[in-house]
């Protein structure tokens, strides 16, 4: 079994649980095709630091040393766990680099630099390239995805895409809420959606119209950018470096589109101010002679409409329990018994060492749950770059037209 020597860049939230994914992986599954082996954590501040250390990372460095972490001849692969204005340049260093790259979604801040990351992974043929579209891991929407894709229920005629969180309202500002820094609900909840869509489907919208609202016109910010990462993982917040500023991005989104050859129809709904859900990412897929619905709040279920018996008198609802090795490729470890986020991060982190493993060995990578690819990840940029596009001009928006 190889190694891989894994650096992250970043170490909030994402760097946290990807760290704990590593570990899983080892510890999980013994006949993963590689080993990864942690090496350097690129950390903001002291408290990043002190988890990185308990984490168990070679060496930790502050935010300066990126660049040099990229480079070291000990680094095989950059997962970058940075805010979102920063994925850009990580990934094209860590490229030219020649390293296998994981990178956050959405893929950058803006649409010109995700198609210089997107043309750039695409000639890097020898390099892993990876969005973390993590809901892909969930057993249900694997199972879903083989449903969707056998024509079992005939064709898709609507598609009811949703993302509600509820942790929005009362949030101090950070980048989250900074257009330059790539906020906004539509990028942070509906690039899931958008993914899940394609994933799923094998569509994406073909034309659309859209809205937006920011419910809340100002925040209580760290005065300077840095400031605001200095206690990002630090467990307070120093009082005496707020300052009040507007807020210029949206708090939710609603998108109407069409699919295929405009038989088909869809929504998107997305907000971060949906007082009482968590993360209540969904969709409800209605097919010819079927249905299919999920919604993480309950994420080892997926509900399923057949109409396909000739029998009217069979047709009903199935509440599907999918967590055991029938339904997903993932259950080496605990099969049948309940899963959570952390362990579809396990999963992701699985999947990109099995197609590192494909590259290792000059093999075609197959999955019956393939990565998010960045060129996947720009497509996905394209849809909201349209979105952009309706709302500033309050009309309908092709798809075609934004490249």
């Amino acid at each position: 079994m190889d190694n891989l020597n894994v650096s992250v860049l970043g170490y909030g939230m994402m760097g946290v649980i990807r760290s704990l994914a590593y570990r899983g992986v080892v510890g999980y599954f013994k006949n993963a095709p590689i080993q990864p082996v942690l090496g350097y954590a690129s950390c903001w501040n002291d408290g990043e630091k002190a988890m990185a250390e308990r984490d168990g990372w070679k060496a930790i460095v502050g935010p300066d040393a990126s660049k040099e972490v990229i480079a070291k001849a000990d680094t095989d692969y950059v997962d970058i766990c940075l805010p979102n204005a920063a994925h850009y340049a990580a990934a094209m260093a860590a490229f030219d680099a020649g390293k296998h790259v994981f990178c956050e979604k959405p893929l950058s801040a803006n649409l010109e630099q995700g198609r210089e990351m997107a043309d750039k992974a695409d000639a890097c043929k020898g390099q892993l390239n990876s969005v973390n579209f993590i809901y892909r891991r969930v057993p249900a929407n694997v199972y879903a995805r083989k449903l969707a894709r056998s024509g079992k229920f005939g064709r898709l005629i609507e598609a009811r895409m949703f993302y509600n969180q509820g942790w929005g309202w009362g949030a101090d500002g950070s980048w989250r809420f900074e257009k330059s820094h790539g906020g906004g609900a539509a990028g942070d909840l509906g690039s899931h959606s958008l993914d899940m869509l394609y994933y799923i489907t094998g569509l994406r919208p073909i034309e659309l119209c859209a809205m937006q609202a920011t419910h809340v016109k100002q925040r209580k910010w760290k005065k300077t950018f840095a400031s605001q990462l200095s206690n990002m993982g630090a467990g307070q917040q120093a009082q005496d470096d707020f300052e009040i500023r507007d807020c210029d991005v949206d708090d939710a989104m609603r998108v109407m589109f069409t699919l295929d050859d405009n038989s088909a129809i869809g929504t998107l709904s997305v907000t971060r101010n949906a007082c009482g859900s968590e993360n209540q990412n969904g969709y409800e897929l209605r097919f010819e002679k079927g249905t299919i619905k999920f919604c993480f709040d309950e994420m080892n279920y997926l509900e399923v409409f057949d109409k396909t018996a000739e029998d009217p008198q069979l047709w009903g609802w199935s509440k599907i329990c999918t967590n055991r090795a029938v339904y997903g490729n993932y259950f080496d470890f605990a099969d049948g018994h309940m899963i959570g986020y952390r362990d579809i991060t396990v999963y992701g982190i699985l999947e990109n060492l099995r197609a590192i493993d494909a590259l290792n060995k000059g093999v075609a990578y197959e999955s019956e749950s393939p990565i998010a690819t960045f060129r996947d990840a720009f497509n996905v940029q394209r849809t909201l770059a349209a979105c952009d596009k309706s709302i500033a001009e309050r009309s309908w928006v092709k798809l075609e037209d934004i490249q």
